[in-house]
């Protein structure tokens, strides 16, 4: 049966989506690689130090100093990584025929999402300093439990606040639809506020649906890229694995596990700063001026950690796949819905194990396809 199942798959396309993966990929480890040589260049050639001296000519508020470093270095470094976004964001999804997006509209996205980060990150270094400033011993603690709150506080008013920057959002037209879909979350006992059709198709070809928010805020969205092509029994398997996330409450699993990677960091970024004084020309664990160092720890600690997080994000999306499974009772539509997608989004039906192992966060599409067949064997 498998080999049927890789004989639909369209092979030309497979060949494409490995190309496309491959491509993506060396772009992510380029922009890695960039990002590491910054922070070196930045701490080892003092130019660091500099540009604290630098802004500390125009203001003595501790705030601004934040302000005017961070909008420096931004500046910098958006310079020196724009081609890579561009060819990955761009010329890629151009390449291989992903996108419908045009040049202007992606350079105005690209600004939003710049301008974006750099409010979120302001926001969250200036706590991390305040915290340096006020709480030279203790701080690293606090900065655990105050992320955790802002990641849970971005969760909730990311669909309400963030994703409309970039995407139009408009009731489902389909009213029966819309019915069957509401009805399987009152059967998977998760409550919604609405299903919302989420506009994907001019910026891209690829599908995606999602349960984005919680609490008050949790809403079904479904891409019109997926509305248009898909049948409504692959849209319920689609959105049942989305419900399995809520339902095994893999957002509070997620957060827990973040929390841990976090206390672990922010310990090891209290370590290392404490040691470094004298070093690279800072004036104590408050100096701005610091900032590459500790962006550095937390580089090579995600990147200890891919793997281990990866394998555990699998974990959990397994975990979603067999809950819409059994929710649906609908294997077959299951296993077609991941072939449309293996196809719509250029995703590799059965990568290479070691590249599985560190990069993906969802188990193969291959692997996917036979849990379903194993559960329609098992249980129909």
């Amino acid at each position: 049966m498998e080999e049927e199942i890789i004989a639909e798959i369209n092979q030309e396309r497979q060949r494409e989506a490995k190309r496309y993966n491959k491509i993506s990929r060396w772009i992510q480890i380029c922009e890695f690689l960039l990002g590491i040589l910054f922070i070196l260049v930045l701490l080892f050639l003092g130019f660091s130090a500099r540009i604290r001296d630098f802004s500390l000519n125009y203001t003595s508020s501790p705030w601004i100093l934040v302000m005017l470093y961070l909008f420096i270095i931004g500046v910098i470094y958006e310079v020196l990584s724009f081609p890579l976004d561009f060819h990955e964001g761009f010329v890629l999804e151009h390449k291989f025929n992903l996108s419908n997006q045009k040049l202007a509209g992606w350079l105005k996205d690209h600004l939003k999402g710049i301008g974006v980060s750099f409010v979120i990150g302001l926001i969250v270094v200036e706590i991390l300093y305040f915290l340096l400033r006020n709480f030279p011993l203790s701080w690293w603690f606090i900065a655990t439990v105050v992320f955790i709150l802002l990641l849970i506080l971005f969760s909730k008013f990311f669909p309400l606040i963030i994703l409309p920057l970039f995407f139009k959002f408009t009731p489902l037209e389909d009213e029966e639809l819309e019915r069957r879909l509401l009805e399987l979350a009152f059967k998977s006992k998760s409550q919604v506020i609405g299903i919302f059709k989420w506009g994907l198709e001019e910026k891209t070809k690829k599908g995606n649906a999602a349960l984005s928010g919680w609490g008050k805020t949790k809403r079904i969205i479904l891409s019109d890229t997926l509305l248009k092509n898909y049948t409504p029994d692959e849209i319920e398997t689609i959105l049942g694995h989305e419900l399995g996330h809520f339902r095994k409450r893999h957002i509070w699993k997620g957060l827990s596990l973040n929390g841990i990677l976090s206390f672990l960091g922010w310990y090891c970024v209290y370590k290392i700063l404490n040691s470094s004084s004298g070093y690279f020309n800072l004036k104590g664990i408050d100096d701005i001026a610091g900032f590459p160092l500790i962006a550095l720890v937390f580089s090579i600690l995600s990147l200890v950690f891919l793997p281990g997080a990866n394998l555990y994000s699998r974990f959990l999306e397994r975990e979603a796949d067999i809950f819409s499974l059994e929710l649906t009772q609908k294997p077959d539509a299951f296993i077609s819905s991941m072939e449309k997608l293996t196809v719509q989004n250029l995703a590799e039906y059965q990568p290479n194990k070691i590249i599985e192992f560190i990069f993906h966060s969802h188990p193969s599409m291959a692997k996917r396809i036979k849990l379903a067949e194993e559960f329609k064997k098992e249980h129909l």
